[in-house]
């Protein structure tokens, strides 16, 4: 049963929307960007390309949403070939909802606030910058959820964070909800993010600068150089980016686990919370020599963060990293047959990760700090001391083939190949113990391939999108059992899994199709899943991939010809999924445990988005999300009854935006955008929901964030000025901790091509 704080919210969204209708302005808009579920126009092998091949976004448009495309100004812009090659694409099989992510390169927004704008997906962070974080589709997350950078698995790129990549370097963000394409070769069971970078334009610079509230500033540069007429009319595009991230991240916080004398939470500032992140890389890309393009590249980058304590303060525990990483890449349109594309992707990275938990001072509270004569640490309450290095080695390759064996028949085949090498060390706790405190290297060799068949007929009035996945994982992981005393074994477990789904598209009329899909997803164990860190958690040798059965129907309208409004765009979905074998970590406080698989659950939901283009200066929108998810048997280990409710996940939330915007206001070539938006999330509850007497609730908020953005010369020097939370709202996030409350934000960025 919904809030009444939510009832009232909905309402008032009603009565905005009808309101504005009433007296807006028929007008016309020379054209429109594609907001509903579009997809990158390029082909599934251009799709899986390398960071320098992906496609440029386009310039000068203004934002409708904090998650999607927009109304392009008459006299403004012009479509360009990619929007209108998006438009087309918003009509395909595949259920993605995409983010233009270009169209807030002036803003100091980042990935996880533009994704967690979107229907059906939650984004919480257990901090602020370079904090870790939960992606949320549909009530499935963490490492169900898989994060791509041009189709390749973030996890095969370094210490690469989610909000570390700058926004302005980002052309689009796809989000795939309980469904992830054959020709994304990967695994995962809940659905998948892909951010697809911008290419650059010709002899082109861009650089942007923010500063934001907690000592926060983000930089970032990108420059390109091409070199025409070479070898058999080749060219040579050469090119370097980097970006420089820092938070003290010294906000006020409440947390459940802190409690005042009248048992109410407290609110103490996050003094031990900094971090910074910077990454420098570049490439060449040799066009037009017998191959269409011939990459290489590489990279390096390092972090540093302060490890910020939520039950009990932590003062000189520390972590970070730096990692190297290069790739090389070759692609082709037609691969000795017309119409086979081809691409090959292949990088080595490799990363060393470090934590220093050396301290004599241990926190009992947030006030309470023992001193002692040795080394006991912050984190383990075992009381061992940690100064633990991580060396990992990754290869990977990514191979795609697309062939149009008929006209609109199209067939594709993905595979990717890794192989990932772990070599923990600890001397300094080791000793002090008197046994291995790292744990134990462990290797794995994991290949995914899949191939799918596309079908269009009656003029693309009917699609239809069929794909399986083939996934091995050959991993061989050190274990002492039950004891860490005793001496390491190695064990070698082989995974072997199917994964397969079916996607249909019937266009009824001009403005309205509907959609709907089945998966059958595979999410294999990662290795430190399966690794374990040496003390908290042990080597799960028995553990089983993850298996979830996504069903999706859905509709879509975009209607044209509405009275006293310019366009009427609809997307909404119910789905359904049932979860086995989810792999879950249960803590302990003085043994050292394994991630165990759980009983299955059960999920089930609705989701809409509207968007009322009102005229050409004003937009209107807001999204739903309803999410259940239950587990179906009783867990006497963990003493949970059938039919409970999960944990920690929210089961309702929505979003608002309303955006004003003007081209051509004091001179030729600027414009203005006003915007407002805003968040409602429902109550939920911090354990398992057992009984409606329950009074351990995360409770509901209402945030509220406002903005501007001004740039002039068509785009090539703005500046934008953000408050996010300007009500100063008391909002949760993960458990129950508050997020920040009132923030600035401002930036400005100068491009030139």
């Amino acid at each position: 049963m919904q809030s009444p704080f939510f009832h009232k919210i909905f309402l008032s969204g009603l009565v905005l929307f009808s309101l504005t209708s009433v007296f807006a302005q028929d007008e016309d808009v020379t054209s429109f960007d594609d907001l509903i579920e579009s997809e990158e126009p390029s082909t599934p092998a251009a799709e899986s390309s390398t960071q320098n091949e992906s496609s440029e976004a386009p310039v000068n448009a203004s934002t409708a949403s904090a998650d999607e495309d927009v109304t392009v100004l008459d006299g403004l812009s012009v479509e360009t070939e990619e929007e209108a090659a998006q438009k087309a694409q918003a009509k395909k099989v595949e259920s993605v909802a995409s983010i233009d992510a270009a169209e807030m390169q002036n803003t100091s927004k980042t990935v996880s606030k533009a994704i967690n704008s979107s229907s059906g997906v939650k984004v919480r962070k257990s901090g602020g910058m370079g904090s870790d974080g939960k992606i949320n589709i549909r009530g499935m997350e963490g490492k169900n959820i898989k994060v791509l950078v041009n189709g390749i698995p973030v996890e095969t790129q370094g210490n690469l964070g989610l909000d570390d990549i700058p926004i302005e370097q980002i052309a689009d963000i796809e989000v795939y909800k309980g469904y992830i394409p054959a020709r994304f070769a990967t695994d995962g069971a809940g659905g998948a993010i892909n951010i697809i970078t911008k290419k650059r334009p010709t002899n082109s610079v861009d650089a942007a600068y923010s500063f934001s509230s907690y000592n926060t500033h983000k930089a970032s540069v990108s420059a390109s150089h091409t070199i025409d007429s070479l070898v058999n009319g080749s060219s040579l595009e050469l090119g370097v980016s980097g970006y420089f991230n820092h938070s003290d991240n010294d906000y006020e916080f409440t947390s459940p686990y802190m409690k005042s004398a009248s048992g109410k939470d407290t609110s103490v500032v996050r003094d031990h919370n900094k971090y910074t992140s910077y990454n420098v890389q570049a490439f060449a890309n040799w066009m037009n020599f017998w191959f269409d393009n011939i990459s290489l590249g590489a990279s390096y980058g390092a972090n540093e963060k302060e490890i910020q304590g939520t039950e009990y303060r932590i003062l000189y525990t520390n972590a970070e990293g730096y990692n190297f990483g290069s790739n090389f890449g070759l692609s082709k349109k037609d691969f000795f047959l017309k119409d086979l594309g081809f691409n090959n992707n292949f990088s080595f990275g490799y990363a060393e990760n470090k934590i220093t938990d050396t301290s004599k001072i241990h926190c009992r509270s947030w006030t309470v700090c023992d001193t002692s004569s040795k080394n006991l640490g912050e984190l383990i309450a075992m009381g061992l001391p940690k100064l633990r290095t991580v060396e990992i080695y990754d290869f990977n390759d990514a191979l795609n083939l697309d062939y149009q064996f008929l006209k609109n028949q199209f067939i594709y085949w993905n595979t990717l190949f890794r192989f990932h090498k772990e070599n923990p060390e600890d001397d300094f706790g080791s000793e002090a113990a008197g046994f291995n405190t790292a744990g134990y290297p462990g290797k794995t060799y994991s290949l995914t391939t899949g191939l799918s068949l596309e079908n269009k007929f009656w003029n693309d009035k009917l699609q239809n999108l069929i794909g399986i996945k083939f996934h091995y994982l050959k991993a061989e992981i050190s274990s002492t059992g039950t004891s860490m005393l005793n001496a390491a074994e190695i064990e070698s477990n082989d995974y072997k899994n199917l994964s397969y789904d079916e996607s249909i598209l019937y266009q009824v009329l001009e403005p309205l199709a509907i959609k709907a899909s089945y998966q059958h997803a595979v999410r294999l164990p990662t290795p430190d899943e399966l690794f374990g860190d040496g003390i908290k958690v042990s080597a799960a040798t028995g553990l089983k991939p993850e298996e979830a059965d996504n069903f999706n129907i859905g509709i879509s309208l975009d209607w044209m010809q509405v009275p006293l409004i310019t366009r009427l765009r609809f997307d909404g979905d119910v789905f359904y999924s049932y979860y086995k074998n989810r792999i879950h970590y249960l803590s302990a406080t003085q043994m050292a445990v394994p991630y165990t698989n759980m009983a299955p659950i059960r999920g089930w939901g609705y989701e809409g988005d509207v968007k009322v283009d009102v005229n050409e200066w004003v937009l209107l929108g807001t999204n739903f999300t309803f999410q259940d998810l239950r587990n179906i048997d009783y867990i006497a280990k963990q003493g949970i009854p059938k039919d409970a409710i999960m944990p920690n996940i929210p089961r309702f939330f929505m979003n608002y935006l309303a955006e004003f915007h003007m081209g051509d206001l004091v001179n030729s070539g600027d414009f203005l955008k006003i915007w407002w938006g805003a968040n409602f999330t429902d109550e939920y509850y911090y354990g398992w929901k057992i009984s409606s007497r329950q009074n351990r609730k995360i409770e509901a908020s209402f945030s509220q964030d406002i903005g501007i953005e001004y740039s002039i010369w068509e785009n090539k020097l703005a500046w934008s000025f953000e408050v996010d939370n300007f009500l100063d709202a008391e909002s949760y996030d993960n458990y129950g901790e508050s997020k920040p409350g009132r923030t600035f934000a401002t930036k400005i960025r100068y491009s030139f091509h």
